[in-house]
């Protein structure tokens, strides 16, 4: 090549401006050591020698190199767009296999250990998910896992409410282990799933980017969003954390930097959910386990052993606390639990049980963090003495309260590692946390506890299953005077009673008991349970819940609730058996003035029918909404005086005579509820009057 030209097949060489200072000096260099010339060239069988141009415009220096720009820069993209696919390939298989390694198992509850843990696949039950309204409130039909992810949208949001222990964070492990293993999420090119209690003070972007930045061992820019990927994120437990803004910010803003086709689901329960739910797509609720549920549920622990399963549906069957507690699928879990170990043919009553349960609980923890000798065992179990304080704090648990509660650091940790306590809601301006337990009946049963070991008195207002519990810690102990005499005047559905049958050991508890309390009829169906109570104790007072609603379905009996309440009425009864009839309205009324004509109406058929010879039937007051107490009539008034008003309102002609009956309020003050004169007529003799100058009854409903 001559000084200064250039040959026609050069022409498509890229050529720069020269400086030819630095043209000299690279040329010496180069001249000294050839080989490294031809290394960074990367030159086969290079024998030609650099040759030094002066005066040149354009210059072509050492051996002829081809250097196409675009096509290289394309071939780099697309190099790197291969190594991009070959490691996200790579991550997601990764991410898969872990996935099958630790979501795989359902933890035990009540056993430490992995021989423990139950099978996902196995033993997963597919929760009832129904479509809930903006307020979490079940609105439509149950849907399926399949469908709730079938629909894809560019970016979409998915509320998932439930109570505690009814499933949430198991129903996100399965999804994940789901994506993992089967192919309805096949859709989905990367999941992840993010506890948010543990996200400590990182951001839910800065979370799901550290694990993929830990998994590439090269620089690797990891550009989601040029990629395209369409991303499946769970983050279960929003109601768990402090920080909720940085999940609302994730939500509205960061999702969208990472992938314009992602997907999250949030779980929470239903009331800490109020941040989030405008920004949701859909949402979803977690009902519980219906009886059929409950049956397949029982069906997969016990797949190899019908006798067992069998067993435990007969306890079920047998038991309505039982069932009612095994709605909660962690609850119906333990159940399973006992029955498998052979614990529940060892438990007479609910609240062995729950002694049990405690027992497992607190033996579980002490062995996991290996404290053996550290808690004290009370009569019942390890670490009673620290668990019967929230028999005063259970209905307000707070961390200012279990910090007061439990002041040193191991005790602290004790009440904490069991897992009975989930977060409840946390307050914005001091940072308080609220707790409540994992199910209502662990803090009922620790007050109850707390009740019978004697810290404090028998409360006035104790709750239902409170008492059974109670009830249950006597066993060959008769019951103290104090809770007899509490009980004297309190009306209990035939339906508790049955239960408290169950927990009561000793015959002459259950007769004092029952001589004690007073029955209280509310539902067509409480006359079949009352028909199973009369064989066990001979109650000669009954009280009957007249309402509205009751007084609508009166002609909508089928044929098993007529039969129950013919039978009960003609062969069940004892002789001389009396029935107080008491009313709760919701009626219009103006004033002190209520219209009861309608309801009064179908109480007269409902006497019609079921009145006997061995069945005395009284009306003798109202129990107003959200009380407990009767208030008694005090008074008739034959020739009702209304205002213009009042007749208006009432829809009254002016030709029709009404009665009023009184019921007294306040000293000297009392409300009227207005029949017909033909209705009080058709009643008289079935109404009962109490002087208004007494006390209203002690008769309170539980």
């Amino acid at each position: 090549m001559g000084e200064g030209g250039v040959s026609s097949e050069e022409k498509s060489l890229v050529v720069y401006p020269v400086n030819y200072k630095q043209v000299a000096n690279v040329t010496y260099g180069m001249m000294q050591n050839e080989n490294i010339l031809k290394e960074l060239l990367k030159v086969e069988n290079c024998n030609q020698s650099p040759t030094m141009l002066k005066n040149c415009t354009q210059v072509h220096l050492g051996p002829k190199i081809e250097i196409h720009s675009e096509e290289s820069k394309r071939s780099l993209l697309k190099k790197e767009d291969e190594e991009r696919s070959e490691m996200l390939k790579s991550y997601r298989q990764m991410l898969k296999n872990k996935y099958m390694t630790y979501f795989s198992y359902m933890r035990s509850f009540l056993w430490e250990g992995k021989r423990n843990d139950f099978p996902l696949k196995d033993y997963f039950v597919e929760l009832t998910v129904n479509k809930a309204d903006l307020f979490g409130k079940k609105s439509g039909e149950k849907v399926s896992l399949n469908e709730i992810f079938s629909i894809e949208y560019g970016h979409q949001t998915i509320l998932v409410t439930g109570d505690p222990g009814y499933g949430k964070s198991t129903l996100c492990k399965k999804i994940v282990y789901d994506w993992a293993t089967t192919n309805y999420l096949k859709h989905f090119d990367l999941t992840f799933i993010v506890i948010l209690r543990e996200l400590s003070n990182k951001s839910v972007k800065d979370a799901l980017f550290d694990d993929m930045r830990e998994f590439s061992l090269t620089n690797m820019n990891w550009n989601l969003q040029d990629m395209r990927l369409n991303i499946l994120v769970i983050l279960d437990g929003f109601d768990e954390i402090v920080e909720k803004s940085k999940i609302i910010r994730f939500i509205r803003k960061e999702s969208f930097c990472i992938s314009h086709r992602m997907t999250i689901v949030v779980t929470s329960r239903p009331q800490a959910a109020e941040d989030i739910r405008e920004d949701m797509n859909m949402r979803f609720s977690i009902e519980g386990f219906s009886l059929q549920y409950q049956k397949k549920y029982i069906k997969s622990i016990f797949r190899e052993d019908d006798k067992k399963a069998n067993e435990l549906f007969s306890k079920l069957n047998e038991h309505d606390f039982y069932a009612k507690i095994a709605e909660c699928p962690l609850m119906l879990h333990m159940l399973c639990c006992l029955h498998q170990s052979g614990e529940t043919e060892k438990l007479e009553t609910i609240t062995d049980l729950y002694i049990r349960i405690f027992s497992l609980i607190t033996e579980r923890y002490v062995r996991k963090t290996n404290q053996q000798d550290k808690f004290k065992r009370g009569k019942y179990f390890v670490g009673e003495n620290l668990l019967v304080k929230f028999g005063e704090i259970h209905d307000s648990i707070s961390s200012e309260h279990l910090r007061k509660s439990f002041p040193k650091e191991d005790e602290y940790n004790f009440i904490m590692g069991l897992d009975i306590l989930t977060l409840d809601s946390i307050s914005q301006c001091d940072n308080t946390i609220r707790y409540s337990f994992v199910h209502l009946t662990f803090g009922e049963f620790l007050s109850s506890l707390f009740m019978y070991i004697g810290i404090v008195s028998f409360p006035g207002n104790i709750g239902e299953t409170e008492l059974l519990f109670l009830l249950g810690f006597y066993k060959d102990k008769p019951l103290p005077k104090n809770i007899l005499e509490d009980i004297e005047g309190k009306m209990f559905s035939p339906k508790f009673l049955l239960r408290a049958r169950k927990e009561i050991k000793l015959k002459t508890n259950w007769e004092q008991f029952c001589s004690n309390a007073k029955v209280i009829l509310r539902y067509w169906n409480c006359f079949a349970y009352l028909r199973r109570l009369l064989k066990w104790y001979e109650f000669k007072t009954l009280y009957f819940h007249f309402s509205e609603t009751f007084a609508f379905t009166w002609n909508e009996l089928d044929e098993t609730e007529y039969d129950d309440l013919f039978y009960l009425i003609n062969y069940t009864l004892s002789n001389n058996t009396k029935m107080y009839l008491l009313l709760t309205l919701k009626s219009t009324f103006t004033g002190n003035v209520y219209d009861i004509r309608e309801t009064f109406s179908h109480m007269i058929d409902f006497i019609n029918v079921i009145i006997t010879n061995n069945l005395d039937i009284f009306l003798i007051g109202l129990i107003f909404p959200m009380q407990t107490e009767i208030h008694r009539f005090t008074n008739v008034i034959l020739n009702l005086d209304l205002s213009d008003d009042q007749l208006k309102l009432l829809k009254v002609s002016e030709d029709e005579k009404l009665v009023a009956l009184e019921v007294e309020v306040f000293r000297g003050i009392s409300d009227r509820y207005v029949i017909s004169l033909e209705q009080y007529k058709t009643l008289r003799d079935h109404i009962l009057f109490k002087s208004a100058s007494k006390q209203n009854s002690k008769c309170v409903i539980m």
